[in-house]
């Protein structure tokens, strides 16, 4: 490599495409660039790590991968065919430290000695695959970047994450003028890649086609989805345009991750899911506040709120002497429930994902409630059967994942309270029967005016002497 006077020159042979570019522009302390599958992001971090070591002699930095195989065979592959050699003062293969001729020194780590860098003062890392790696990692560099006369960045490259990401909080949800993302599609590598390449990629399911193709934040489900019927591209729209004067909130409680949709019906029916809010350690009371503040925000001309929730709101826990739905109460907020069972609930939304309403689906979410959207799309799946193990009736309902449920089942409660479903249709002189536990376990409802009724006396007499059911059924009063 030429040296000119005491100016280094240094032939750049990269063309980059235009996210690698605005990837390598960008001034932010914190920058992540995340590509679908072949989309150049290992290329452009490899690339700026390179800048940084020529742009300031005597700089230290260190590229950082989980597994060391991935990071010799890939990382480490494409920095040394990017690097010029007769750049390179020396290679310490054994510690994996490079040092150039103008000073500066690259180290190449990975998972197992991540936290044992010693008192080393950075200039920039770059962190590959970054959603394999925990957030611990970030902050931990984060409080390496301590070099004197060097730029101090860090910058990542990853795979598109799931929305219940760390990378996702740190740079969408949470970010500020320190963290910059960058996405960058397969189709903008096209020119370098094999013929047909594309093609079989447009081939992906849906959810993997999201991701791996067009690089944007998504869920690959581990099992089936428990909503098959969802299609993103048909069922998800921009309703901005709709303000409505009834606005339906359903409520999801906990702590952990307390939820809230919102939902209206338009004019020609269609069930319409306007926004979501999921919380993250916190109560249900400073929740209530926050969830009427912003649906004041954004309905402010809105007449009517209307609210339900899950039964469950009903019982004590263990943080408050009261019930969610009576804290809710004292904040203004009027919520009913409706029991129901997860075959209810999918059928009732099944139907209709698969209606049309003058071309358009029956049911609309907004493009704006990426919790929602991703858990119909498979965040809300049946659990994955493992090789040999037995079936089972919980087999039958979705897998508790601790994120997508919330959301999504505050639909399901919507879907209950707004819609009937075939299970939850009764014939005359019947009672609604529906499964809580075991399959032998039936819960009749009757409503409190018509407990003491013959007719009722007589169906729970019919019942009893059934020869279907061993044991007597559980007979639960709900207020008429």
């Amino acid at each position: 490599m030429p040296i000119e006077g005491n100016t280094l020159i240094v032939n750049i042979n990269y063309n980059p495409q235009p996210k690698q570019e605005a990837f390598h522009q960008c001034e932010a302390k914190y920058r992540l660039y995340i590509g679908a599958w072949r989309g150049g992001k290992t290329f452009a971090g490899c690339w700026e790590a390179y800048k940084h070591s020529w742009l300031y002699p005597n700089n230290c930095g260190i590229i950082f991968r989980k597994d060391f195989t991935d990071l010799r065979d890939t990382t480490m592959k494409t920095f040394f065919e990017i690097v010029p050699e007769d750049f390179i003062k020396s290679y310490n293969k054994s510690e994996h430290h490079v040092v150039f001729k103008n000073g500066s020194e690259v180290y190449f780590k990975y998972l197992k000695d991540g936290a044992s860098l010693g008192s080393l003062n950075l200039g920039w890392w770059f962190i590959d695959e970054a959603e394999e790696v925990t957030e611990e990692i970030f902050i931990y560099l984060q409080g390496r970047l301590s070099l004197v006369n060097a730029a101090c960045r860090g910058w990542l490259v990853s795979n598109p994450p799931n929305t219940d990401h760390w990378l996702y909080k740190r740079f969408e949800t949470e970010k500020t003028e320190d963290y910059k993302s960058f996405h960058a599609s397969t189709y903008e590598n096209a020119k370098y890649l094999p013929e047909g390449y594309i093609q079989s990629l447009e081939k992906l399911p849906e959810s993997w086609r999201k991701k791996y193709l067009e690089g944007q934040y998504g869920f690959t489900p581990d099992g089936t989805p428990f909503y098959q019927g969802f299609k993103e591209k048909l069922h998800v729209k921009d309703l901005s345009h709709y303000k409505p004067e009834k606005i339906y909130r359903v409520w999801d409680y906990g702590f952990h991750h307390p939820a809230i949709t919102l939902h209206g019906i338009d004019s020609k029916g269609r069930w319409l899911v306007l926004k979501e809010l999921l919380g993250t350690d916190i109560t249900i009371l400073d929740f209530g506040n926050f969830v009427k503040l912003r649906c004041k925000e954004w309905y402010p001309e809105c007449r009517q709120w209307i609210d339900y929730g899950d039964p469950a709101g009903m019982q004590k826990t263990d943080k408050s002497e009261k019930t969610s739905v009576e804290i809710l109460a004292s904040l203004g907020v009027y919520v009913t429930s409706k029991q129901s069972t997860y075959r209810e609930r999918k059928e009732i939304i099944e139907r209709r994902l698969a209606t049309l309403i003058e071309g358009i689906p029956s049911l609309l979410v907004d493009i704006s409630c990426k919790v929602v959207i991703d858990g119909l799309l498979g965040g809300y799946h049946y659990p994955v059967r493992k090789q040999g193990q037995a079936y089972n009736a919980n087999m039958e309902i979705p897998y508790k994942d601790g994120f997508y449920e919330h959301c999504v089942q505050t639909c399901e409660y919507f879907a209950v309270n707004m819609f009937e479903g075939a299970e939850s249709k009764e014939d005359e002189g019947e009672l609604t029967s529906r499964v809580v536990g075991e399959m032998k376990d039936v819960r009749w409802e009757v409503s409190e005016p018509e407990r003491y009724s013959p007719q009722y006396r007589k169906i729970i007499q019919r019942h009893e002497d059934s020869e279907d059911y061993e044991d007597e059924p559980t007979v639960r009063y709900v207020a008429g």
